[in-house]
C-alpha cells in the first residue's frame, strides 16, 4: 500500500523492496541508478526516499494520508507497545 501509493507500479514492488532493504548497505547514488534501472521515475524515487527518512509518526501521516491503512496499523501496534 505504501509502494502503490508513492507510484511504485505492483510488478516493480519485489525488486523495489530488494533495493530498500539495502539502504544502509549500499550507497544512495547505486540504489537511485538501480532504481531508475527499474523503471522508476526520479519523481517516484525521491519522495519513496525521502518518505523512508521520515521518524515520527504524524510526519508520516502527513506524507501517505490520514486514511492510509499503514498509519492505522502503526498507531494501532503503537498503542498495543504503550499498553504493554
Amino acid at each position: 500500500e505504501v509502494l502503490s501509493s508513492m507510484g511504485v507500479p505492483e510488478d516493480k514492488f519485489a525488486a523495489t523492496c530488494v533495493l530498500v532493504d539495502k539502504l544502509e548497505k549500499v550507497k544512495i547514488e547505486d540504489i537511485k541508478d538501480d532504481m531508475e534501472a527499474l523503471g522508476l521515475t526520479e519523481e517516484v524515487i525521491t519522495k519513496l526516499l525521502e518518505t523512508l527518512k521520515i521518524k515520527d509518526i504524524e510526519e508520516l501521516q502527513a506524507a501517505l494520508g490520514s486514511e492510509s491503512p499503514a498509519i492505522t496499523q502503526l498507531k494501532e501496534l503503537m498503542d498495543y507497545a504503550e499498553a504493554y
